[in-house]
């Protein structure tokens, strides 16, 4: 059984009319890049896709930038001055990225190059037979100025332009369409693992099973709130003994992962009941470790969408969650989980939820509801399909 015929048979979901939508494609050739081949939401998204284009007859194909250190270094920081407009890059900076890109490689023999990101759209301007797609996976509403500015015009010359919302996003001169990401409830992360196996997992870790566990799945970025999520369980610990754990990964393309992950070491020294894992290309164990916990977070500044949340409300999970960006349009306050303004708020719903076992149940139960109507694959599928007929 294929994938597409298990979310038929298993889930119920149409794939009749997604198989006779990409029929009339015929033998489009599509070709993701995103800035590195794991360790984000934003890889394992290209990686559903392009195994769901291929089992749906596109030559799909799925490869990441290669580049050296200084560029990914320079992304980085354009990346926080998009999602955080209190950081800048300076025109030395961006004229040097700007030069770096056009020493990028891209795949050329395609009608389709689809950018996840913005880090390859300098370097398909080279490419003049090709069809650009550019997909924004991050809440940029708040863009630094000069950096936007310096962006835009290499956004509105491509085919298509994706975003997760019209409000995750500034003014642009042209059309823009709008997709959910979503989830595959037959891979491997959203799976929910049974009791026994989960607790295998936990015991791996060093996870005690005799407390409630918090957790917060996500990259080691600054974007996550990482030292504010602390300094609220530190609050939650006070009330209820408990344990966080925060499991993330690092991102090829992400040069201050890693010293991040040592600096939030070093903010959570002496305290046993905090638990860092570096895990990456570990589906199984983060779905275990999701499918154990008592209450799931996610503390960011900013965020488009979210979709360790997203699995989370398909594991039934009971979610706190920032008043951000896209976490909005999964959790809606009171019914799929608690929204959170700041740390004292973070702190008393985390409290509430492992307290109030049937609001947790309730809210858990609304989440679940919401992901399988409206953040599953064939409806992300869907709209691929609409955009590709349009722009072909």
């Amino acid at each position: 059984m294929n994938k597409l015929e298990a979310l038929s048979v298993m889930y119920g979901l149409p794939t009749a009319d997604l198989r006779a939508e990409y029929a009339r494609l015929g033998a489009l050739k599509v070709n993701m890049i995103t800035p590195s081949l794991y360790g984000s939401g934003v890889t394992e998204l290209a990686s559903t896709l392009n195994g769901y284009f291929r089992e749906l007859g596109l030559k799909s194909d799925w490869s990441a930038l290669e580049a050296d250190r200084r560029f990914f270094v320079l992304s980085k920081k354009i990346t926080e001055a998009l999602s955080l407009s209190f950081n800048s890059v300076t025109r030395e900076e961006l004229k040097e990225f700007k030069e770096l890109s056009y020493s990028l490689l891209l795949p050329s023999d395609c009608d389709i190059l689809y950018m996840h990101d913005f880090h390859a759209l300098i370097a398909a301007e080279k490419l003049k037979n090709v069809k650009k797609i550019y997909r924004c996976h991050f809440d940029i509403s708040r863009a630094n100025a000069d950096v936007w500015a310096f962006l835009k015009p290499y956004i509105e010359s491509c085919d298509g332009v994706i975003f997760t919302s019209p409000q995750s996003h500034p003014a642009l001169n042209r059309r823009a369409d709008y997709i959910l990401p979503s989830i595959d409830p037959c891979s491997v992360k959203n799976t929910v693992v049974g009791k026994a196996e989960r607790e295998e997992v936990l015991k791996k870790f060093g996870i005690p099973l005799d407390k409630p566990m918090v957790l917060q799945v996500s990259r080691f970025d600054r974007v996550k709130d990482p030292f504010g999520l602390i300094d609220v369980f530190k609050e939650v610990a006070k009330n209820i003994p408990s344990v966080l754990v925060y499991a993330g990964g690092f991102a090829p393309d992400d040069v201050n992962a890693s010293a991040l992950y040592d600096e939030l070491k070093k903010y959570a020294a002496g305290r046993r009941d905090i638990i860092l894992l570096s895990i990456n290309r570990h589906d199984y164990e983060i779905a275990a470790l999701q499918s154990a916990a008592d209450v799931v977070v996610q503390k960011s500044f900013s965020e488009s969408f979210g979709l360790s949340i997203t699995e989370a409300l398909w594991k039934s999970k009971p979610v706190a969650a920032s008043d951000v960006g896209g976490i909005r349009l999964q959790i809606i306050n009171n019914k799929t989980g608690l929204l959170c303004r700041n740390n004292a708020d973070f702190a008393s719903s985390v409290i509430r939820l492992l307290r109030d076992k049937s609001l947790a149940q309730r809210l858990a139960a609304g989440g679940k509801r919401l992901v399988t109507e409206k953040f599953l694959i064939t409806r992300e599928l869907k709209s691929h399909a609409e955009i590709f007929k349009k722009i072909v």
